[in-house]
C-alpha cells in the first residue's frame, strides 16, 4: 500500500525507485525478490484493416483464451544478433511496450504475462543476452546478463 502511495507522488513504481538510484548491486539484489512481468509470445499478429471494432474485441478474447491455455513461452527479441528478454515492473509498462511495438510492426496482437522472479525465468533461457527492464517507457534499464552471470 505505501509502494502504490509513493508511485501516485513520485510517478515511479518502487522499482523504477530503486533502478534509479543507478546502483546494480542494489537493483540485483532487490530483483532476487520483486517479481517481474514477463511477457508472452503473442499466438499470432493481425493486420489492423482487416477488422472492426467488434471483431477486434472478439479476436482478443479468444487470443486471451488460447494464451492461457498453451505452454509459456517468454517473448524473446532478437536485435543485432543480441537475445533479449523485455520484463516489466507493473502492467502499464507492459502496455506502453505492447502500444509501441503494435505500432512499429503496425499488427494486432493480445499479449499475456507471467509473474516471476527474473532469476527464475533466466534458468530456463540460458541464451539471453540482455533484459530490458519496462522497455519503452520513458525510463528503462538494460541488464547485461552474461556480465552479471560471468562477473
Amino acid at each position: 500500500m505505501l509502494n502504490k502511495i509513493i508511485a501516485l507522488v513520485t510517478g515511479k513504481d518502487d522499482l523504477e525507485r530503486i533502478a534509479g538510484k543507478g546502483d546494480m548491486v542494489l537493483l540485483n539484489s532487490y530483483l532476487e525478490e520483486r517479481p517481474l512481468l514477463i511477457p508472452q509470445k503473442p499466438v499470432r499478429f493481425l493486420e489492423p484493416q482487416d477488422f472492426t471494432g467488434e471483431s477486434l474485441v472478439e479476436q482478443a478474447r479468444q487470443d486471451a483464451e488460447d494464451l492461457s491455455k498453451e505452454d509459456f513461452y517468454p517473448w524473446v527479441l532478437e536485435v543485432d544478433g543480441k537475445k533479449r528478454l523485455p520484463a516489466f515492473s507493473s502492467q502499464e509498462k507492459m502496455e506502453i511496450f505492447s502500444s509501441r511495438i503494435s505500432q512499429d510492426i503496425n499488427k494486432i496482437f493480445s499479449l499475456g504475462c507471467v509473474e516471476i522472479l527474473l532469476d527464475e525465468i533466466l534458468r530456463g533461457l540460458p541464451d539471453i543476452d540482455y533484459v530490458d527492464i519496462n522497455l519503452y517507457s520513458p525510463k528503462s534499464w538494460e541488464l547485461d546478463v552474461k556480465k552479471n552471470i560471468e562477473g
